[in-house]
């Protein structure tokens, strides 16, 4: 358990961020649409931010990114089905 905990110290802010701010994007859509709708939202929106970073040069794109804002809609898709 200390392991566990170890490393989900080490995740980096940046990636907490894209987690808790797909969790937001993910709620609402998962309770109000279909679980492919919802999916395609938030991937749709989690690329497009890192599209808007790339251009603008605003921020650094990042594959993890994508990835740690989409989990949260597969995680409470999942959870909702089952």
């Amino acid at each position: 358990m200390s392991r566990l905990f170890k490393l989900l110290a080490n995740i980096p802010q940046d990636k907490l961020l894209h987690f808790f701010y797909g969790t937001l994007l993910a709620a609402p859509l998962v309770a109000f649409t279909d679980p492919l709708i919802s999916s395609a939202i938030v991937i749709a929106i989690a690329f497009g931010k890192e599209l808007y970073d790339k251009v603008s040069g605003k921020g650094n794109t990042e594959a993890l990114d994508v990835v740690f804002t989409i989990a949260p809609v597969v995680i409470i898709n999942i959870a909702k089905h089952v």
